[in-house]
């Protein structure tokens, strides 16, 4: 057993710590059970789903605004967009340890509701900005709010799945982002098109921080912050939800923050090794969030195609996540489901690189298929969710993965330069190299968990 508790490469079975290797390992559910998750789902997973796919949507707006005319409209020169991209992750890395300590010491539905109630009202204010350091300063705080979406739908996960069920909703939730995706490009569309006295852009960042606080409201007087509190739950339910999840090791127990936790979690190779190939699955993912549709404008559409042109980009987010988290049920390896992800992703690049602007219909599908890239992300979160035990672990290693997918997403823009399009070569070259390196990190993450799986054995 590591330091961070037990490891395993695939769900936990049961609550005799079943081998997970073991394919007639499988957790039996009587009927009362199966219904019981089944109303646990319709109440806090649709909700968790509409947390990422706002966070992400958020994301993506900025994305569409550029081909919708903000660089023109606040006189952008030079890499000032890139620096757009590259603010919000600065905000996003300075609030993650702050965000991590609010969700350590105060009810985790509570601070994620007023973050995305702080969030939609600053991106209401996004359609205000008329020069460069305004929008900065705007997409700046965006960052700083967004920063508690990842460590909190992990812990709030954990919280009310048992080892086994958290990949398919850890899977659900995280089909947000492509969602985010193809709404985005719905709604870039439809403000491309509006009457109204404002540009298109600044309808969009209204009609989507409008929504954010109709969102934030529902979670700040809804959303059960544990099962205890559930009013949607009778007390026998309550009492067979505290019973099944008392003797799964995903559910986060209390233990103090303290020195040693600390030394133990910073020195266990699983905690660097996960940094890593967030850092490397993220440059690709940021580059697509924030220049997918300025790279589908550069093969010669018009920004209204560029926006419908995008839409499959969320829909091959949404395929390779439920991929993913298929294969997890089926109870392959999640090493082996991720490098399933990077293969496409890989020759994604590879078609941006090598095809061009002169060919948009290869240099298009490699956009899609960079967008496998995604994927992975929700399984490294499951991976935080169900190898480490407590809550204080969960909440630390949830915030360094955030952190290193908030320097990724500070990288990835700044690689696009503005001096090279159409072509983009330095960005592109970036792609194939994070992506094959990640390759790398997963292979040795893969032999980490053998070996460690090995060992209790002996």
């Amino acid at each position: 057993m590591g330091a961070s508790g037990t490891i395993t490469d695939i769900p936990m079975s049961g609550c005799g710590g079943t081998k997970v290797d073991d394919p007639a390992a499988s957790e039996s559910f009587s009927i009362t059970e199966a219904a019981l998750v089944r109303k646990i789902d319709w109440r806090i997973v649709p909700t968790l789903f509409l947390a990422y796919f706002l966070q992400f949507l958020d994301k993506v707006a900025i994305n569409y605004a550029n081909v919708m005319g903000l660089q023109r409209d606040l006189h952008m020169q030079g890499q000032a967009f890139s620096w757009t991209a590259t603010a919000f992750f600065i905000g996003y890395i300075v609030a993650e340890w702050p965000q991590g300590v609010l969700l350590r010491y105060f009810p985790i539905s509570k601070v994620l509701g007023c973050n995305i109630f702080a969030w939609g009202i600053i991106l209401c204010c996004s359609a205000a900005c008329h020069d460069t350091p305004s929008i900065i300063a705007v997409r700046t705080l965006l960052g700083v709010c967004e920063a508690v979406i990842a460590p909190a739908l992990i812990v709030f996960t954990s919280r009310w799945y048992t080892k086994a069920e958290a990949p398919l909703r850890y899977g659900i939730w995280y089909c947000g982002l492509g969602a985010g995706q193809i709404f985005g490009g719905l709604i870039s569309f439809g403000a491309q098109h509006s009457s109204s006295v404002f540009t298109g852009w600044r309808v969009m960042f209204i009609c989507i921080g409008a929504f954010n606080i109709l969102v934030a409201l529902l979670i700040l007087f809804t959303l059960p912050d544990n099962p205890g509190e559930a009013q949607f739950l009778g007390q026998n339910e309550k009492e067979l939800l505290e019973e099944r999840l008392g003797c799964d090791e995903s559910r986060p127990k209390p233990e103090e923050l303290g020195l040693q936790l600390l030394r133990d979690l910073l020195l266990d190779p699983q905690t660097w090794l996960l940094v890593l190939l967030t850092l490397c699955i993220t440059i690709p993912s940021g580059v697509i969030t924030t220049f997918s549709a300025t790279l589908i404008h550069s093969f010669g559409y018009d920004s209204k195609q560029s926006a419908l042109l995008n839409i499959p980009s969320g829909i091959i987010s949404i395929f390779a996540t439920m991929l993913s988290t298929w294969a997890i049920l089926k109870r392959v390896p999640r090493w082996l489901s991720i490098m399933g992800l990077l293969i496409p992703a890989l020759a994604g690049a590879a078609l941006l690189s090598f095809e061009g602007v002169s060919r948009p219909a290869g240099s298009l599908t490699g956009v899609y298929l960079v967008n496998f890239i995604v994927a992975p992300l929700a399984i490294i979160f499951n991976w935080v969710g169900t190898n480490y035990e407590g809550h204080a672990r969960k909440v630390i290693a949830g915030t360094l993965v955030s952190v290193a997918f908030g320097i990724a997403n500070i990288i990835g823009p700044q690689t696009y330069q503005r001096k090279e399009a159409p072509g983009y070569i330095s960005a592109k070259s970036t792609l194939m190299g994070v992506i094959a390196s990640a390759i790398a990190i997963t292979a040795a993450l893969g032999a980490l968990y053998a070996h460690r799986n090995r060992a209790q054995d002996l």
